[in-house]
């Protein structure tokens, strides 16, 4: 009767290396059910990232005259600020009409005050030559509501100023003004946003106690494309700007995009022009060119705030880029504006 062969045991070396191994497996094993049994316990912690938050605006929505406004023009506004909102990629978003004249702007994230803002504005674009530039001369405080009541006449603000206004009259160098005249002057300061959007724009831009604080918050609608503009860009310090009539506006872009520069690495917008406001962007370069070094500048000029003013170094035939130091929210709400129809109401947001 044949035996069976005794089973092969391994070398004491082989042994050994088993083992180890079966122990490893074990360990491993072991941490894989622990990692599991912490993962399952603290999934929510780990996998759920939490609510990010909303972002809500409320504004009241009045006609450019500061007057109640219609259910028809209410509705087509609230339509409007739908279509920015949706085109600025936030993820969630809502208009709802609260009222007879409000709208409560609702976005995910928190924080998003300013791009709201931005998005609830006319988006009214042009592009002027800049004249002159002079600093501003306002104090730190807080922030003036936009006005909406009516510009009253030029007389009935000559009136109220006084002797100041014909001292007004009589600046010659804007900028180079002494300690009296300046003083005497101040009477400008008093004025409300309307009241100041009735002054000549020459005044507007002489008179250093008329300031930036007062001139972003004139009435919507109460300058006009077919004349001089005094404009501040916002900044850490904000310059007033005079600026000649419009000569390339909205309604000469055909689109808008917000890109990333990859050469920077900062966000701005892309513009294409349509055939007519390219020829119109390409004479208001070669004017501005010509002009020469230290008179160059043109101003992107957004709701009566400059948020761009370049120096122009070359006459311009083809598409043009804005820059501002945007945020890509920024960037985003600025494009959705310029690619949008204008707001039939102007909106001012509510405390």
């Amino acid at each position: 009767m044949s035996e069976l062969p005794l089973p092969q045991q391994p070398p004491a070396n082989n042994r050994n290396l088993l083992i180890v191994l079966g122990t490893l497996g074990v360990v491993v094993l072991l941490t894989a059910v622990t990692c599991g049994i912490v993962g399952f316990l603290f999934r929510d912690r780990i996998f759920d990232l939490g609510d990010p938050g909303t972002t809500t605006l409320t504004v009241e929505a009045v006609t450019t005259g500061g007057g109640a406004p219609d259910r028809d023009a209410l509705e087509r506004t609230r339509d409007v600020l739908a279509d920015r909102i949706e085109a600025a990629e936030f993820d969630r978003r809502s208009v709802e009409i609260d009222g007879d004249r409000r709208l409560v702007l609702e976005v995910d994230g928190v924080g998003k005050e300013d791009v709201l803002r931005s998005l609830a504005g006319t988006g009214d674009l042009r592009v002027r030559r800049v004249l002159g530039t002079v600093p501003d001369q306002s104090t730190a405080g807080p922030p003036v509501r936009p006005d909406t009541g009516p510009v009253p006449s030029r007389e009935e603000v000559a009136a109220r100023l006084g002797s100041a206004y014909q001292i007004a009259e009589g600046i010659a160098s804007p900028g180079m003004l002494d300690s009296a005249t300046t003083a005497a002057l101040a009477p400008f300061a008093s004025l409300t946003p309307a009241q100041v959007a009735a002054l000549p724009p020459a005044m507007q831009y002489a008179v250093p106690t008329v300031t930036c604080p007062q001139l972003t918050a004139r009435p919507a609608g109460a300058t006009s494309a077919t004349d001089q503009l005094v404009a501040c860009a916002r900044a850490d310090q904000p310059t007033k700007h005079l600026l000649d009539v419009a000569k390339v506006s909205a309604e000469d872009i055909d689109t808008a995009e917000a890109l990333v520069d990859q050469s920077i690495g900062e966000w701005m917008i892309a513009i294409n022009f349509t055939d007519a406001g390219q020829q119109r962007w390409t004479d208001l370069t070669r004017e501005a060119f010509t002009a020469g070094q230290g008179n160059n500048q043109i101003a992107i000029v957004l709701d009566d705030v400059v948020i761009s003013a370049p120096e122009v170094l070359d006459v311009l035939t083809g598409s043009t880029q804005i820059s501002g130091s945007f945020t890509r929210d920024g960037a985003m709400a600025l494009a959705a504006q310029l690619n949008s129809e204008p707001l039939p109401l102007v909106l001012r947001p509510v405390d």
